[in-house]
């Protein structure tokens, strides 16, 4: 079966980060080691990256992070708990 590339016409994201890569390192870093998060990305940072909810209660439970953070995250679950995942553009 082949796997064909489509032309992206338009990308929705919301107007509030979640996270920012370069400074959330202990997320990052969770991610990272539990779920390969930055081996999802391409060479320059840039993609469209899903987490399973999972993922991001985990984190909640195992990252130390503040508060703005926390509920940023609890947001995206909630959000996107149907889907069972959250797809972030990082850019």
């Amino acid at each position: 079966m082949s796997v064909r590339a489509y032309r992206v016409t338009k990308i929705e994201h919301e107007p509030l980060s979640t996270f920012n890569l370069w400074h959330d390192n202990k997320l990052v870093d969770f991610l990272d080691r539990k779920y390969g998060f930055s081996e999802r990305l391409s060479n320059s940072g840039i993609s469209l990256v899903e987490l399973p909810i999972e993922a991001l209660q985990e984190a909640l439970e195992n990252v130390e992070m503040d508060e703005e953070l926390r509920e940023a995250i609890r947001k995206d679950i909630a959000a996107c708990q149907a889907e069972g995942y959250v797809t972030y553009s990082c850019f």
